[in-house]
């Protein structure tokens, strides 16, 4: 019998291969990367990757993570955060594999991109006027144990280094709800425009998580808003700028 040709042989082991490769990416790979947000594949490389990425491109550090899993180990959290920038959210969601679901602006979502912040869980928000319905799916999901993430500045402020005021919603969703708030700061990333630009941009990117606090039902959504403002204040040593930012830029 004629041996087989090495050719042969390279097309027999071709498919093996793959289907090695195939094999240990669904048995080992995938399983780890449901552990990140979401409990999504897809998710999880994203989160991965954009972490790694974050940590070589901006230097990004992060403080007080102990106060993050503090809250989250006793229930529904609701992450408060000064805006310097589209790179925010990955910012904040790189010190966590629990799913954020961040509330973002419509008028900010580019046209034929609701898949992807579909994906993402992102809420979307109608600034125009109150958005009951997407008040009552970022309660549906504290209820349910879930994080909420809120930029209550309305937009990302210009130029860098102040604190505006908040807005009175994420007020009422912290003393309505009873989440406990991790007020964070985040400061040291590119000023830039866009949220490529601020995403693939140079920085010194710099995220702290504050002690947690809880708010009863009966105190006042400003005062609840005023009282979170102060904080990141506290903590930045950034004056607080009175003058808001136009929530929609012409």
């Amino acid at each position: 019998m004629e041996a087989t040709e090495p050719a042969t042989w390279l097309w027999l082991w071709i498919p093996a291969g793959w289907a090695v490769l195939a094999a240990g990416w669904w048995l080992c790979i995938v399983p780890r990367l449901r552990r990140g947000p979401g409990g999504d594949a897809t998710l999880g490389l994203a989160w991965w990757a954009s972490t790694r990425w974050l940590r070589w491109r901006q230097h990004l550090e992060v403080h007080g993570v102990a106060h993050l899993n503090e809250a989250m180990a006793a229930g529904p959290v609701i992450i408060v955060a000064n805006h310097t920038g589209g790179v925010d959210p990955l910012l904040v969601q790189s010190a966590t594999s629990t799913m954020i679901h961040w509330m973002m602006a419509r008028d900010m979502m580019a046209a034929g991109t609701e898949d992807i912040w579909r994906l993402v869980r992102v809420i979307p928000v109608n600034r125009a006027d109150a958005d009951a319905r997407a008040l009552r799916r970022a309660m549906g999901i504290l209820r349910s144990g879930g994080v909420i993430g809120v930029f209550p500045e309305g937009r990302i402020t210009r130029p860098p280094g102040s604190i505006r005021p908040f807005q009175e919603g994420v007020g009422l969703l912290a003393a309505r709800t009873r989440a406990r708030v991790v007020p964070c700061w985040i400061s040291g990333t590119p000023d830039v425009d866009g949220m490529l630009a601020s995403i693939a941009g140079r920085g010194r990117s710099r995220v702290e998580f504050l002690e947690p606090i809880r708010f009863d039902r009966s105190d006042a959504a400003a005062e609840v808003a005023d009282d979170l403002r102060r904080r990141i204040a506290a903590a930045s040593g950034w004056p607080c700028v009175d003058e808001p930012m136009p929530l929609i830029l012409g």
